[in-house]
């Protein structure tokens, strides 16, 4: 049995990402990833997170775990009354509706008060469909390679990284630019290889000639087909990674406004409003701290009218003593 790996969130993002770049009908199914795609999930993880030590099997566990949350997440969000909190990736509905939700999925409940920031890029890979894979494996794996080298060369050219939170927009917008020389590069990989094929290896035996009696082919008719096969593969790769780069941007626009609430609606923030209610006792004040530590509960204390807050912290209270 292995060990429980503990996921952080570095871990579970790294994870869809790695997810999304091998996505497509080489390495994935409608029923599932191939035994081929998950040699390379696992490899590409542990090449980028060899901090974390993850197994096969753990992996395929988390993976498993983060649909099972997908879903469970996206059937509440069908109920009426129920809506989501784009920017705390939150769900939002009263605590009538929590109740009747609990007693249906009671692993419903760690989402009460649990954020789910993956949501999106979950819905992006489980319900679109599955794109068509691109020429046989080594010529796959170069495209892969290729698409890699320009997520890495988007992430070099933003400073900092979306977990650490100091993403630059407008910087993100320019890598754009990246795309026709993600494409050249694609190209010059393709003409490598075409190259190789054709030149003689040391000791083969020459090309032999043709017979007279055998038709000759047509090179006009062979290089259209070459043509439209590297336009097929150029717009596959261009698709790919333009839909990667607005997954990135999305994310970071999200980051920063997370940030920007994160200020709005600080603990210090909220102590600060506490000094000024003078029918709360020092037990509540003490235990508001508690209250507190929670982002959605700060957001609701910040947002009521002053005379109503003491009323709602209180009960915030009575339930942490309960």
């Amino acid at each position: 049995m292995a060990n429980r790996a503990r996921w952080v969130m570095k871990f579970e993002k790294g994870l869809i990402d790695i997810l999304h770049e091998n996505n497509n009908s080489h390495y994935r199914t409608p029923n599932g990833w191939r035994s081929e795609g998950w040699k390379k999930i696992v490899k590409d993880f542990n090449d980028r997170h060899p901090d974390a030590g993850f197994t096969k099997v753990q992996i395929q566990e988390h993976e498993t775990q983060l649909k099972k949350d997908y879903k469970l997440i996206k059937s509440i969000l069908q109920r009426d009354g129920v809506s989501w909190d784009q920017n705390a990736s939150m769900i939002r509905t009263t605590d009538e509706i929590w109740d009747e939700i609990i007693d249906e999925s009671p692993k419903a409940r760690k989402y009460q008060s649990k954020s789910f920031p993956l949501l999106q890029s979950l819905e992006m890979l489980l319900e679109r469909d599955i794109p068509e894979g691109v020429g046989n494996i080594d010529e796959e794996d170069n495209n892969t390679s290729t698409l890699r080298s320009m997520s890495r060369r988007l992430s070099a050219l933003v400073p900092g990284s979306i977990d650490e939170g100091e993403n630059n927009i407008s910087a993100l917008q320019r890598t754009l630019e990246l795309g026709s020389q993600g494409l050249e590069d694609v190209d010059l990989l393709q003409n490598h290889d075409e190259e190789a094929l054709e030149r003689p290896q040391p000791g083969a035996d020459p090309k032999p000639q043709q017979r007279a009696d055998e038709p000759a082919q047509s090179s006009s008719c062979i290089e259209p087909q070459k043509d439209k096969r590297k336009k097929r593969k150029a717009s596959d790769i261009q698709q790919t990674m333009e839909a990667y780069l607005d997954f990135r941007m999305k994310q970071a626009r999200t980051k920063e406004q997370t940030k920007k609430d994160g200020e709005q609606f600080s603990i210090s923030r909220c102590i600060k409003a506490l000094h000024s209610m003078t029918d709360v006792s020092d037990q509540v004040r003490v235990l508001a701290a508690d209250v507190f530590k929670d982002a959605v509960n700060r957001e609701i204390f910040l947002s009521y009218e002053p005379r109503l807050r003491a009323l709602w912290l209180k009960r915030e209270v009575n339930r942490l003593l309960c």
